[in-house]
């Protein structure tokens, strides 16, 4: 079984909260780092037609929220730290030290987060991750946490998940949720709190800032598709549960 990526939000030493995500896998070295990650429109996802990304321009988003952040990377027994901050023209990467470690490969990054943005990101945290099997949460925020022991019930064209916060029906594009746009699919708001299940190969796609879906005519077709073949997975059980409730009684037991 391969370890799940952690997801860690909590106060450091220093009482300042840390955002950070760290991954178990075939780790970086310093070439990595120069050939790679210093360079825009690098990307290791540019011919895969399964995967979000190919501008190279990912492991850069944590400049989007703050001028600087931190990432330790260990590779063959060797663990490096580096931080990454906005220059005036182009952004810099300094290593802060190297050093040996038993450890085993991974990248680890690491966001300094405002005061006063900590109950945003454990409210995002829940939102965004409630769909993964494959995180470990490591999360307090101001006296709340976040348990592990939560439930994802999976069907062929939808999910739910016991750690969603979204009490209407909304979308998961390979598990990453994104709230529906009711407005834009011609139809009423539905307080329905499952997400319909999508992956890229099923031709709804996620706009550039990957903040929302993008509601072109196909799209609409096929998400409006998967919410009938949801109704009907749902109306062919009531009708098949209910026609099994001979009294009163079972009819409330099974609500």
């Amino acid at each position: 079984m391969e370890d799940p990526i952690v997801v860690s939000f909590k106060l450091d030493d220093n009482n300042n909260y840390m955002f950070s995500v760290e991954d178990f896998g075939v780790g970086l070295n310093d070439d990595d780092v120069r050939n790679i990650i210093s360079k825009y429109g690098k990307s290791t996802k540019r011919n895969s037609n399964t995967e979000l990304g190919m501008m190279g321009l990912g492991f850069k988003a944590p400049l989007a929220y703050s001028s600087s952040f931190y990432f330790i990377c260990r590779k063959d027994n060797i663990e490096r730290k580096y931080m990454m901050y906005e220059g005036e023209d182009t952004n810099t990467i300094d290593r802060l030290y190297e050093r040996p470690t038993a450890e085993g490969n991974g990248v680890k990054v690491i966001i300094p987060v405002k005061w006063g943005d900590r109950f945003s990101f454990y409210d995002k945290i829940q939102e965004q991750l409630a769909y993964f099997d494959s995180v470990y949460l490591d999360v307090t925020a101001g006296g709340y946490s976040l348990n592990n022991k939560f439930t994802i019930y999976r069907s062929e064209h939808f999910q739910y998940s016991e750690m969603s916060k979204d009490d209407h029906l909304h979308i998961c594009l390979d598990n990453v949720y994104y709230p529906l746009d009711f407005g834009k699919l011609g139809i009423s708001h539905l307080e329905f709190p499952v997400a319909l299940r999508f992956s890229l190969s099923d031709g709804v796609f996620p706009t550039p800032n990957r903040e929302a879906i993008r509601y072109t005519q196909e799209a609409k077709d096929i998400i409006l598709e998967r919410l009938g073949q949801m109704s009907d997975f749902f109306v062919e059980k009531y009708n098949r549960e209910m026609g099994n409730c001979t009294t009163f009684n079972q009819v409330i037991e099974y609500y």
